[in-house]
């Protein structure tokens, strides 16, 4: 997968909308191309916006 592929259209309005965000996120993280820190703060601010979404 190209790092962005699954990005196209997401708005993170629903929960296939952050699928995509994630999906997108963890594809450059795994080849390092952002930083430790930039991947850990998005994993932290996905799992909140997961719980907004949720209720």
């Amino acid at each position: 997968m190209a790092i962005g592929s699954s990005l196209a259209g997401a708005q993170g309005k629903t929960l296939a909308d952050q699928n995509k965000i994630d999906e997108t996120m963890a594809s450059g993280c795994a080849v390092k191309f952002y930083t430790p820190a930039e991947c850990d703060r998005h994993t932290k601010a996905s799992t909140g916006r997961r719980t907004e979404l949720k209720t």
